[in-house]
């Protein structure tokens, strides 16, 4: 596959906030950008093979390309004068990262701009299109947008989630910034509070709740792709139960597409450029390319039932990397 030159970048958010990241400008520009968020403790740098894939998709689509930190990035970060990385971010402050992002790639001279998220990034995104309401952004793809929650329940069970939660409260009464048991993971007691305590603003995926109200995504008003490997290891249920769910509540959307892409896992390595197809093919079919709208060639508009996209690629071993 061609090897598409990328760029280092670094911008500022409102609140003094430097996230570094690269960009790849296409040769022919068509006035379009895909700002990726990454997800929970990855980076800019991490994910090389979807990189790659990616940008060189959207190269040869006309489509620029923007992959930076968000505050989150790593484990542990700095965030100004404050501690930050998976561990410590505040979920709410994503709101500034993504604005930057979105500022940079208009700056950059890009009219349209595509967000698309990858687990934790893809709760970002949607709450940032839901807060927000950016005008700026005109399609949100979501990938991998498996709930801590739900996923978190299936590895220890409801009951010891919730007992973990009830733990973590108690810390932060006394100190936010503290510690959980290292049984839990590296997480600050507010930080795990946010992942794992249903009702909270990142818990913007609630699937696992039969009843509950989906407000951040029934706000949306772009189209909004929801793409999952058929082998995530963080699901509880079948891939296309969860894309039902999304459909049901995109109530708002101008179009809903639901995507398996098969024998992928969450980090949809080992099928880089199945997603990159699936991506750049979306974008296209929705006149988001700075082109003419296409008829998909795949994914299917909302009311109708989500289909996989067919791969012969070879299998991989699970990766939360991009």
């Amino acid at each position: 596959m061609q090897r598409i030159p990328v760029s280092l970048v670094r911008v500022r958010t409102r609140d003094g906030v430097w996230l570094d990241g690269v960009v790849a400008e296409p040769r022919r520009r068509r006035g379009a950008a895909l700002v990726w968020v990454h997800g929970l403790g990855s980076a800019f740098a991490s994910g090389q093979p979807l990189v790659q894939a990616l940008s060189a998709r959207l190269d040869a689509a006309g489509i620029a390309y923007f992959k930076l930190n968000t505050r989150g990035h790593d484990t542990v970060a700095r965030a100004g004068k404050r501690l930050a990385g998976a561990a410590f971010e505040r979920f709410g402050q994503s709101v500034e990262d993504l604005r930057a992002m979105v500022a940079l790639a208009r700056r950059a001279g890009h009219r349209t701009v595509i967000l698309a998220g990858h687990s934790t990034g893809a709760n970002k995104v949607l709450h940032y299109a839901a807060r927000v309401r950016d005008r700026r952004v005109r399609g949100l793809m979501l990938l991998g947008p498996v709930s801590d929650i739900a996923g978190e329940a299936k590895r220890l069970g409801r009951r010891e989630l919730r007992r973990r939660v009830a733990v973590a409260e108690r810390i932060a009464r006394r100190d936010p910034e503290a510690l959980v048991p290292r049984a839990f993971g590296f997480w600050s007691a507010r930080r795990y509070i946010s992942l794992y305590r249903p009702g909270e603003a990142e818990d913007v995926f609630p699937y696992y709740r039969p009843h509950a109200r989906w407000a951040a995504l029934r706000r949306v008003r772009v189209p909004v792709a929801v793409i999952v490997g058929s082998r995530d290891e963080y699901l509880d249920r079948r891939p296309a139960e969860l894309l039902e769910a999304f459909e049901r509540n995109a109530i708002r959307a101008r179009s809903f597409t639901g995507v398996v892409v098969p024998g992928a896992p969450h980090g949809f390595a080992g099928r880089e450029d199945v997603l990159a197809r699936t991506m750049v093919r979306w974008i296209q079919a929705r006149g988001l390319g700075g082109q003419s709208p296409t008829a998909p060639s795949g994914p299917r508009s909302r009311r109708r039932r989500p289909v996989a996209s067919r791969s012969t690629a070879g299998g991989s071993p699970p990766s939360t990397t991009p």
